[in-house]
C-alpha cells in the first residue's frame, strides 16, 4: 500500500474524542421520500453526551437539524403519514410523573404543574428520565407524551398513527403482585435477593420488570399491555394494528435461564398473549411482513448456546404455524458483529423489501454488508448488495435505493446512499469532514496470517503516524485483543487504536478462533479451550507482523478488554515476549466468576460446560490466576468499579497475587462506570482510561 500522506495533517489526540460525531439509526418515511437519523457528540464542558435528530431527502439534500439542546434525542420514528417524528429524549419533563393504576392506566394529570422527574434508583435525584416525545417536521416545539417514573424505550407507531407502543420498567407494586429478583427491606434498607439473575451490568440490581405499554396521541393516555414477573421488549405492530409481536422470556425456566427469548403475539382487543416460537429459544428482532401473514426474526433454537451459534433468519406464520429457518444451510451469522469505540447503535438488522424478500446485515471476514434474501423457493438464494472494506451498521430502504450508515478503519461512520442493488454509493452526511481535513488517520494493512496448525487468521496492522517504507525504522507494536469472544474486529474506526498509532506505535488486531464472522465452527471451537485454541492465532499474527522488517521485536505490548483482558492475562502467563501489558475489565478466575458475574451461571456453562462444584479443576486450569507465578511482564490492571459483567474482584485477585509476588503491577480503579466505559462511559473517565493506558506503554516500551 502507498505510504499515507500525513504531511498536511496533525496526529490524533485523546481530546479528539470530542471532535468525532457518531452518526446512527437511519429511518425512512413509509413512502421513502425522507430520512431521519441521529448525530451524537461528547460534550467536554458538561461531561456528557448530546444527540440531535436530523432529517433530509434520501439524496442528502435539504438536510436540517430537527432537534437541538444539551440533552440526548434518539430513536426517531416517522409517523405513518410522514408528518411527525416520535423520539426519545432526556430533556427536562413538562408533564408530572405518571403512576399506574391497578388496570394499568397511568394517572398523570397532563394539565397540572410538572413535578420533579424521578430517577429509578436515587429518590430525590432530579435528573430527567428518557421519555417519549413527538415533533412535527413543519415546525413547532416538541410535545411530551410520557413521563414514566423510570423512563421508556423502544417506540413503535401503530399503523393508524393514533398511538405508540413503547417499553417501560414497572415497580412490582404497580398491579403485578409479583416479587422482583431484588426488593428493598425495612429500616436498614437491605436488599432481599430472590433470583439467580438479580443484577445486570449497566443497570444494577433488578428491582423492576420491563413491560409493553401503549400511549394514545390525542389524549396522552398510557396503559400497560403486558404484565407479570417477566421482561418484554421490542414491540412491533402488525400492519392491521390488531396485534403486537414482541420478544419476551415467559418460559417456566425464566427465573434461572434468563437467556431464553421467544417471539410472542399480543392481541390488542382481549390482551391475550401467544407464544409463536419455542420458549427456550434465543430469538430477537421481530419484523412483520407487509401483508401481515408472517413475522421474520433472528436467532436459533437453543438459548443455552447464547451468541456462540449462528444467528439465522427465521419466519413464522402469525398463527404460530410454519416455523422456518431460511439460512440454516448458510454458515454465517445474520447481524452486525463489528466493534468500534466511536459508534452509536442503529435499530436492527432486518427489513422486508416485499412479502417474499428481505434485506439483512451479514457480518463476515471483518466487514458487515447488506444482503438480499429470497425467502420462498430454493434455500440459499442470497445476494450481496454492498461491497468493500467497510462496516455497515444500519440501513433504511428509501424510494430509490438504500440509506446506509457506513464506516471504515480510517473513516468515522457517515450516511451513504446507494441504488437498491448496492451500486452508485455516495456519501450524503458530512458530520466529520472538518475533523478528517485536520487529523491524520492510519489506514489498515491486511496481513495473511497462518496459525501453527495451518488455520488462516485475518489480521490488520495500523502503521504509526508518519510511517514511510522509504525510511526504514524499527517501530514498537501494541497487540489489541477484542472482547466477546464471539465478536469481530475489522473495517471500523477505533479512536483508541488510532491514538496509539498517532503516538508512534504500530497497532495489530486480529480475529482469532472464537470470533464471529468465519462460520460456526470457528466461533465455537474455543469452548472449553480458552487460551489453548486462540492464543496460537494471536501469536501467529504477532510473528507475521514482526516479520515485515519494520517492527522492533524487543518493544512489544499487549492489551485487551473483557475476553481480551482474559487472553492478555493468559498470554503473559505462558509467553515472555511482551515488554509491557495492560489488562482491562478482565476475567482471571472462572471459579469465582460463576457466582459474581451477572452472566456467570450461564456463560460458564456455555463456554466450559462446567460448574465449580463438579468441575473445579477444569475451571481453575483455564483461569489465568492459576498461572500468575509465571507472569513476569509488567502489567497494568484497569477495571471499573460498577462492572457487573466482569466484576472488579477479578482484577483484585490479579493485583493481590502479583503484588504478593513482588511483580511490576499497577491497578487503576475507575468509579461509577460499568463494563462499557470504553464505548459509552462518562467522557472524562474515558479520557482518564486512555491516559493511563498509553502512559503505561510509553513508560515501559
Amino acid at each position: 500500500m502507498p505510504a499515507p500522506d500525513t504531511s498536511a495533517k496533525r496526529p490524533l489526540t485523546a481530546d479528539d474524542l470530542f471532535r468525532i460525531t457518531l452518526v446512527s439509526d437511519p429511518q425512512a418515511t413509509r413512502d421513502g421520500t425522507a430520512i431521519a437519523w441521529v448525530e451524537t457528540t461528547l460534550d467536554k464542558d458538561s461531561d456528557s453526551y448530546r444527540s440531535a435528530i436530523w432529517i433530509a431527502r434520501p439524496d442528502g439534500s435539504d438536510a436540517r437539524q430537527l432537534t437541538a439542546g444539551s440533552h440526548r434525542d434518539s430513536s426517531p420514528r416517522w409517523s405513518p403519514d410522514g408528518k411527525t417524528i416520535a423520539f426519545l429524549s432526556n430533556r427536562p419533563a413538562v408533564m408530572p410523573a405518571a403512576q399506574s393504576t391497578e388496570d394499568g392506566h397511568d394517572t398523570a394529570d397532563h394539565d397540572a404543574e410538572p413535578d420533579a422527574p424521578k430517577h429509578a434508583d436515587r429518590p430525590g435525584d432530579a435528573k430527567p428520565q428518557t421519555q417519549l416525545w413527538t415533533i412535527r417536521i413543519d415546525g413547532g416545539e416538541a410535545d411530551q407524551l410520557t413521563n414514566h417514573p423510570h423512563g421508556v424505550a423502544a417506540p413503535a407507531w401503530a399503523p393508524g398513527g393514533d398511538a405508540l407502543a413503547f417499553t417501560a420498567m414497572d415497580d412490582v407494586d404497580e398491579g403485578d403482585g409479583f416479587d422482583a429478583p431484588v426488593t428493598s427491606g425495612g429500616v436498614a434498607d437491605e436488599r432481599i435477593v430472590r433470583d439467580i439473575h438479580f443484577r445486570a451490568d449497566g443497570q444494577g440490581f433488578i428491582e423492576r420488570f420491563t413491560h409493553i405499554w401503549q400511549v394514545e396521541i390525542a389524549n396522552k393516555t398510557a396503559r400497560r399491555l403486558t404484565n407479570g414477573d417477566v421482561h418484554d421488549s421490542a414491540p412491533e405492530w402488525s400492519p392491521d394494528g390488531a396485534s403486537i409481536a414482541f420478544v419476551g422470556n415467559r418460559s417456566a425456566r425464566r427465573r434461572k435461564d434468563w437467556t431464553c427469548s421467544a417471539i410472542y403475539l399480543l392481541t390488542i382487543d382481549d390482551g391475550s398473549i401467544t407464544a409463536l416460537t419455542p420458549e427456550d429459544a434465543y430469538f430477537s428482532e421481530p419484523r412483520w411482513s407487509p401483508s401481515g401473514d408472517r413475522i421474520a426474526f433472528l436467532g436459533h433454537l437453543d438459548a443455552s448456546q447464547g451468541g456462540s451459534k449462528n444467528a439465522n433468519l427465521w419466519t413464522v406464520q402469525s398463527d404460530g404455524s410454519e416455523l422456518i429457518n431460511h439460512t440454516g444451510e448458510w454458515d454465517i451469522s445474520i447481524g452486525d458483529f463489528g466493534m468500534s469505540d466511536v459508534h452509536a447503535a442503529s435499530s436492527g438488522s432486518l427489513h422486508w423489501l416485499d412479502d417474499s424478500t428481505m434485506l439483512a446485515l451479514v457480518s463476515a471476514r471483518g466487514a458487515t454488508q447488506v444482503f438480499r434474501m429470497a425467502l420462498d423457493g430454493e434455500p440459499g438464494n442470497h445476494h450481496q448488495l454492498t461491497h468493500g472494506n467497510h462496516r455497515v451498521s444500519g440501513f433504511a430502504v428509501v424510494s430509490d435505493g438504500l440509506t446506509l450508515v457506513r464506516g471504515a478503519v480510517d473513516a468515522p461512520f457517515e450516511l451513504h446512499a446507494c441504488e437498491l442493488d448496492g451500486s452508485g454509493v455516495i456519501q450524503i452526511s458530512h458530520a466529520n469532514d472538518d475533523f478528517l481535513r485536520e487529523v491524520a488517520l492510519s489506514p489498515a494493512i491486511e496481513l495473511d496470517v497462518t496459525s501453527a496448525d495451518g488455520q488462516a487468521v485475518q489480521a490488520w496492522l495500523l502503521p504509526p503516524f508518519g510511517f514511510s517504507r522509504d525510511t526504514p525504522a524499527q517501530h514498537p507494536l501494541i497487540l489489541q485483543i477484542h472482547g466477546g469472544p464471539h465478536a469481530m474486529y475489522g473495517h471500523a474506526m477505533f479512536h483508541e487504536m488510532q491514538l496509539m498509532a498517532a503516538r508512534g506505535y504500530a497497532v495489530l488486531f486480529c480475529n482469532p478462533r472464537g470470533s464471529a464472522g468465519y462460520g460456526e465452527h470457528f466461533t465455537t471451537c474455543t469452548r472449553g479451550r480458552w487460551g489453548e485454541s486462540d492464543m496460537p492465532d494471536v501469536i501467529a499474527a504477532v510473528e507475521t507482523a514482526t516479520g515485515l522488517g519494520w517492527i522492533d521485536r524487543d518493544r512489544l505490548g499487549i492489551t485487551g478488554g473483557s475476553y481480551g483482558g482474559y487472553l492478555t492475562n493468559w498470554i503473559i502467563g505462558h509467553d515472555q515476549r511482551f515488554k509491557s501489558a495492560v489488562t482491562q475489565r478482565c476475567v482471571s478466575n472462572f471459579h469465582s466468576f460463576f457466582g459474581t458475574s451477572d452472566i456467570g451461571s450461564t456463560f460458564g456453562r456455555l463456554e466450559f460446560d462446567g460448574v465449580p462444584w463438579h468441575d473445579a479443576a477444569k475451571l481453575l486450569h483455564y483461569s489465568p490466576i492459576s498461572h500468575v507465578a509465571d507472569m513476569k511482564t509488567p502489567l497494568l490492571i484497569i477495571h471499573n468499579e460498577l462492572d457487573f459483567r466482569c466484576p472488579i474482584e477479578q482484577a483484585e485477585q490479579m493485583f493481590t497475587a502479583l503484588k504478593y509476588l513482588e511483580r511490576d503491577v499497577g491497578f487503576v480503579r475507575i468509579p461509577g462506570e460499568s463494563h462499557d466505559l470504553s464505548r459509552s462511559g462518562t467522557p472524562s473517565r474515558r479520557l482518564a482510561r486512555l491516559h493511563h493506558l498509553i502512559g503505561w506503554f510509553d513508560a515501559r516500551i
